[in-house]
């Protein structure tokens, strides 16, 4: 397989997620490249972790690799010298090996340059691996033999020119060379290294699952059948697995292994191990390796734990040992012999052949020995004890084994001790009798016999599949009167005891990178189906032709015609409401031309010009008018401390305190938002600002402070009408931005939040920015939308243009449309509502007073919260009532604060210069389309299928859920277009949440194709769903825009209905079913036609 050197690519991911153990393993799990999988998995380790080092050699490694096999060796020697000719690659392996303090890293032009004496014999081991093509090993070897102390070893990996699964139909890495085994023997003997050991990694030598060896080479059926590939999708033309039997026999293996790890040295021993078997995607409590091992011509078998979590796994070998030598006489069991440490456990070596030898050796025809199988099962379960009781699920069964109905409603004995890991492959028949060899997975609690005897059928099954002419394992099972419905009973049984194991039933991160394989007789049977295909194509081209023609002339007619309809139907929409309103307003005059109503009007403005609105001489007028009206009320306010209360809030406040009254805020301990208000009288919008949190804010906990910077009016008494306030009052006028910092200093929340005190909120929106910023870490500060009191937007997040030049995104528009409610980064959030953690305002050290008294000092906080790593987002379900204007004014040639904010704009620019030349650039009519949510430079997909997807109904949606969800994952900027324009809660507002902008409602309706051309630019992909649905589009997608199509039809809905008529013979059924074919073709022609387009303009390397 190729492997492309990705050393800067495996940097960027080391800066993203870490290059430490977790980090490495969310690589792992978010990239599918095989040369990321060869380059950071543990499994590398797996190709000389077997090597018993004494830990005083002293490792030379020519070719840094990217450090896997380095830290290994920094672990088992007492220093290792790396050597490289790139600083990155030597860069990778030190950011992996950070821990170890005994490795060197030396580029390889200053290791030419040391002396030779400094290297000349000094190395007990020489590591290193075909790394390059056409490899002059002759010479490599020569060199590195200089190297070696007079027992020293060198070591070398490479693929085999001969290799088996070469033959079969892989594809070589064509950034190293491979060797046969008689290259290899030529070179080391030339380089003068008499003495060579083959070692045989498999499947290869870059992802070794085992380690076989001259000395140790695989039975019949231990090569496994290939069903997966990890590097590229490839063909296996032969059977792999039957030859490697067939090699096997004929003393071949040797010359046909698929790659080689060989040993040289004038005259030093052999390692330990003969054989070694990894099990590193298991859970981390299960890791271990199998080992044979030879000490003084005596063999072993060892178990290690790979990870501390796996030492008590090993330990649990004693109690299950004593648990089965008293419930089985027919089977005897392997004593455990533990190592000092418990780390390791051993048994003797057996010599005899396992039970799968002897019943595979006994397969002919391509037929199972049967009745042999069968006397093989009653010889190992004849005598084993069973339990009293029938079969009962426990809690730990249903843990291990899984909890469907079909599971725990099975009707079965169990065995009093029960070793699922009993399989004819670890059962040995040997003159002393028959032998258990391997109970790692021995369970007390009762489980199915009849599990327990599948296992061990269908794992033969799976061993000599190769060599067995059953069409699947169900077939094979009913030779021994197991029906398909129990096996697949048991097959669940069997994947939930897998993901108990592994973590996720599979590989754990494995199967992230498994490729397809295609065999000899899937090519066989698709060249037919080709074939067959081609010919069908070409008699229903002509008439696929001629269809697309007329069906795109339909869909021009009733594109235009549902245009025409909703242009009427907002028209009418529109004249209804002016109807309505004249309406309105003709009852209105009619009823002030009434004498009584001309008197009392003209009454009321003698009255207003007196005694104006709000002044205190109108309130003591309505007072002395309302005590005498109603005497009873008044009199009672008057002579209560409540009443007294109110009368003074009125007159201190406004009228909103007669109505809203005393406040009074809860108390928290641990508040998660600390609210900041900054206020300079106006009370009455305090007030009123205050009364809306109070009523709004009922699920985050909160305090609010109150940053009172020298009022003159009642604010400088807030805490007579308002109680459960942390009040920050400032000595001297410090202006808003350094009263906003002074007060930030009293907040105790993990959160602060800047309100102004000219706002009103509004339901859940505390709680809506709390829990965005909780639910994504990039995201550093949150903001909520801004409206007027009237009802318009005053802005859905801010853009800053090239410039320097500003945006309120969406102002005085319609709040409510699509593209105003869905969260989006950007430039910057008014100040007015934003929330950012306490951490991060300390660590930015608050706002920058070089914008003191105010004015940009909320862009610049955005830009230093990008600054530290993190996103601005705005929030559309926060919405905030702003009056605008309140407390700063609005002139920015007056005396406000408003006047600093020409004077700040061009601060900010100076500060910002680098960063504002990469902003969108304002050609005097720019288009805000990827402006308003920093969407520059980020692919644009367009998903368009027939409704909102409502995940929870239907499987169409759900799919398009997922895929929603895929294309936000892989980095793109994702659009939705429901077909039926409608606005489909919750489900649109989820959508909006995740971050998809969703276009709905009669505006888009009408201008949709407008929408398409006008950002067809922008807009990188197309992804159309359902052929009803991706015929309305493509054609105009395809004449009008450069988008790229993808067409997805959920299903072949023409074969369905084709199936349908087979069953019902109707007509009108089969003339549907090739209606559809004809569209469904032809949507497929077109999107295939576009990838070919797309092939032939990319320029050729």
């Amino acid at each position: 397989m190729q492997m492309n050197d990705i050393s800067y690519e495996i940097l960027d991911l080391f800066k993203k997620y870490g290059a430490d153990k977790e980090g490495i393993l969310k690589i792992l799990e978010a990239d599918s490249r095989p040369e990321v999988l060869y380059a950071l998995s543990d499994i590398r380790r797996n190709l000389m972790d077997w090597m018993d080092f004494s830990g005083q050699e002293n490792v030379l490694q020519l070719g840094s690799d990217y450090g896997v096999i380095t830290g290994l060796l920094a672990e088992r020697c007492d220093h290792v010298a790396v050597v490289d000719e790139r600083d990155e690659n030597l860069v990778v392996n030190q950011k992996m090996n950070d821990a170890y303090t005994n490795v060197s890293y030396i580029k390889a032009a200053d290791f030419q340059k040391m002396e030779t004496t400094e290297k000349e014999g000094k190395y007990d081991l020489v590591v290193l691996r075909s790394d390059r093509s056409e490899m002059d090993i002759k010479t490599i070897f020569a060199q590195a033999a200089s190297y070696l102390s007079e027992k020293g070893r060198l070591i070398f990996a490479c693929e085999n020119a001969l290799g088996l699964s070469f033959l079969s139909g892989a594809v070589h890495d064509e950034d190293e060379t491979a060797f046969t085994k008689g290259e290899l023997e030529e070179a080391f003997k030339e380089a003068g290294l008499s003495r060579v050991e083959f070692y045989y990694p498999m499947p290869e030598y870059k992802r070794a699952a085992s380690v076989y060896s001259d000395r140790y080479l695989p039975g019949k059926g231990d090569i496994p059948h290939v069903t997966a590939v990890y590097d590229r999708q490839r063909w296996a033309c032969i059977h792999e697995d039957e030859i490697s039997d067939k090699l096997v026999q004929e003393k071949a293996f040797g010359l046909f292994a698929n790659a080689y790890l060989a040993v040289a040295s004038k005259g030093a021993g052999s390692f330990k191990a003969v054989f070694a078997k990894y099990n590193r995607t298991r859970k981390e409590d299960f890791q271990i390796r199998t080992a044979i091992l030879e000490e003084n011509g005596k063999r072993y078998v060892e178990k290690t734990a790979l990870t501390a979590a796996a030492e008590a796994h090993i330990r649990s070998m004693r109690e299950k040992y004593e648990k089965l030598i008293s419930v089985n006489p027919a089977v005897k069991v392997l004593e455990p012999h533990y190592s000092k440490d418990n780390k390791a456990v051993r048994f003797g070596f057996l010599k005899g052949k396992t039970l799968a030898e002897i019943l595979g050796e006994q397969i002919t025809g391509k037929k199972a020995p049967v009745e042999a199988l069968k006397a093989a099962m009653d010889r190992v379960f004849g005598q084993a004890v069973l339990k009293k009781e029938p079969f009962t699920p426990t809690d730990q069964f249903k843990e291990v084994f899984g909890d469907s109905e079909e599971i725990l409603s099975l009707q079965d004995t169990s065995y009093e001790v029960s070793n699922i890991d009993g399989l004819f492959e670890n059962l040995m028949e040997t003159q002393d009798g028959l032998y258990c060899l391997d109970y790692e997975w021995v369970f007390e609690f009762p489980i199915p016999a009849g599990f327990i005897r599948y296992r061990n059928l269908v794992y033969f099954y799976y061993k000599y599949e190769g060599l067995l002419d059953y069409e699947n394992a169900v077939q094979f099972l009913s030779e021994f009167g197991m029906d398909e419905k129990l096996a697949e009973i048991y097959a669940s049984m069997e994947v939930a005891f897998q993901t108990w194991v592994h973590g996720d039933g599979t590989q754990g991160y494995m199967g992230n990178y498994k490729q397809r394989l295609v065999t000899l007789e899937e090519l066989k049977a698709q060249e037919k189906e080709l074939a067959q295909a081609r010919e069908r194509i070409n008699q229903l081209q002509a008439e696929v032709e001629e269809r697309n023609i007329q069906v795109k002339k339909d869909q021009e007619i009733l594109r235009l015609t549902n245009n025409h309809v909703t242009n009427l139907e907002v028209m009418i929409k529109d004249l209804r409401h002016e109807v309505n309103e004249l309406g309105k307003l003709a009852t209105y005059l009619n009823g002030h031309e009434a004498l009584v109503f001309k008197m009392r009007r003209k009454l009321g403005q003698q009255v207003n010009k007196a005694f104006p609105k709000g002044t205190r001489k109108r309130k003591i007028l309505n007072y002395s008018f309302n005590t005498v009206k109603h005497p009873v009320k008044y009199g009672k306010m008057y002579a209560t401390k409540e009443g007294r209360n109110l009368i003074e809030g009125d007159f201190k406040i406004g009228d909103g305190y007669l109505t809203g009254g005393h406040l009074s805020f809860p108390q928290y301990e641990n508040s998660m938002v600390s609210i900041v208000i900054p206020c300079y009288n106006q009370i009455h919008y305090t007030y009123a600002c205050l009364q809306s949190i109070l009523e709004f804010t009922k699920d985050v906990t909160y305090e609010v402070i109150i940053a009172d910077d020298v009022s003159t009016d009642a604010t400088a008494e807030i805490g007579r009408f308002v109680d459960g306030l942390v009040i920050c009052r400032n000595q001297t006028n410090q202006g808003f931005l350094r009263n906003c910092n002074q007060a930030a200093k009293a907040a105790k929340g993990k959160y602060i939040m800047f309100l102004n005190n000219d706002t009103k909120v509004t339901e859940g929106w505390l709680s809506s920015l709390v829990n965005l910023i909780e639910s994504d870490d990039t995201i550093g500060m949150v903001g909520s939308k801004l409206v007027y009191p009237d009802g318009r937007l005053q802005e859905a997040g801010g853009i800053i243009w090239s410039d320097g030049s500003g945006w309120n995104y969406g102002r005085l528009d319609n709040p409510d449309k699509p593209e105003y409610n869905y969260v989006k980064d950007v430039d910057y959030i008014s100040g007015a509502a934003i929330l950012l953690s306490n951490e991060l305002w300390n660590q930015i050290g608050g706002f920058d007073t070089r914008f003191a008294p105010a004015y940009c000092e909320d862009s610049d906080l955005a830009f230093e919260v990008r600054k530290a790593g993190y996103r601005v987002v705005y929030q559309p379900k926060s919405k905030v009532i702003h009056f605008e204007g309140v407390s700063n004014g609005t002139d920015v040639q007056g005396t406000g604060l408003k006047r600093y904010q020409v004077a700040n704009s061009k601060k900010l620019k100076e500060k910002w210069a680098d960063e504002f030349a990469k902003q969108c650039e304002n050609d005097g009519n720019p288009d805000p389309f990827r402006a308003r949510e920093r969407s520059m430079g980020k692919p644009i997909i367009l998903v368009v299928d027939h409704y909102v997807p409502t995940y929870d109904k239907d499987a169409g949606s759900k799919t398009t859920y997922q895929y929603l969800k895929m294309f936000l994952k892989k980095g793109y900027v994702v659009k939705f277009l429901g077909d039926n324009f409608m606005n489909e809660e919750p489900y649109t507002s989820e959508l909006e949440q995740m971050g998809i902008e969703v276009l709905y409602g009669p505006e888009y309706q009408v201008k949709i194709w407008d929408w398409l051309r006008d950002h067809g630019d922008d807009i990188a992909v197309a992804y159309l769903n359902r052929p009803h649905i991706a015929s309305k589009y493509i054609d105009y997608i395809l004449d009008n825009t450069d988008i790229k199509v993808i067409y997805y039809g959920h299903d072949l809905h023409w074969l369905r209905e084709s199936r349908e008529y087979q069953i019902t013979k109707d007509p009108k059924i089969r003339e549907d079913a090739e209606y559809w074919k004809s569209i469904e073709f032809t949507l497929m022609s077109k999107a295939l036609s576009v990838m070919r387009s797309m092939r032939s303009t990319q320029p050729s390397t």
